[in-house]
């Protein structure tokens, strides 16, 4: 038997859900394939993470297959904080998402005003759509809802017949 990819994977499925020459057709089945490797991959990942953790917590050996767990290189940054806290000092930042948490959208919109001007942050502004809501009636706050095109959602349907 050949080794598992996508090629192999392909070809499998084609074999047994054959691809439309319809247009609109192959791209509806692409899309079915597309939700159900979705779902298996959800669905794989678990599996794969409890047989991993199986493996681990019995201390499962294998004359075939090891367990191996990259290592990532990251500061230490207690260290640097106490051995050297000049650097750290001049190094040390938080993430963007830690920033939102600490300050708020206010805030941090603010501060890159202030640190920007206002002509550069004007290009990147938004509204979040339910701090609108919250802040109008719905029938004002309808006003100024636009629909745009997510094309990355694009997808097929069938005409109801």
């Amino acid at each position: 038997m050949e080794p598992l990819s996508p090629v192999v994977l392909e070809v499998f499925l084609q074999e047994w859900w054959p691809v439309p020459a319809d247009e609109f057709a192959a791209a509806y089945r692409y899309q079915e394939f597309l939700y159900c490797l979705k779902e298996l991959q959800v669905l794989f990942e678990k599996r794969h993470k409890e047989l991993i953790g199986l493996i681990r917590a019995e201390g499962l050996e294998s004359a075939e297959f090891e367990v191996e767990i990259p290592m990532d290189r990251v500061v230490d940054a207690d260290r640097l904080r106490d051995e050297l806290p000049d650097i750290y000092d001049e190094l040390v930042f938080i993430q963007p998402a830690d920033a939102k948490r600490f300050l708020g959208l206010k805030t941090l919109y603010d501060l890159s005003v202030e640190a920007a001007g206002r002509g550069r942050v004007a290009e990147v502004e938004r509204v979040n759509l339910l701090d609108l809501k919250k802040a109008l009636p719905d029938r004002e706050a309808a006003r100024y809802i636009k629909k745009v095109p997510h094309e990355s959602l694009t997808k097929v349907v069938r005409i109801a017949e």
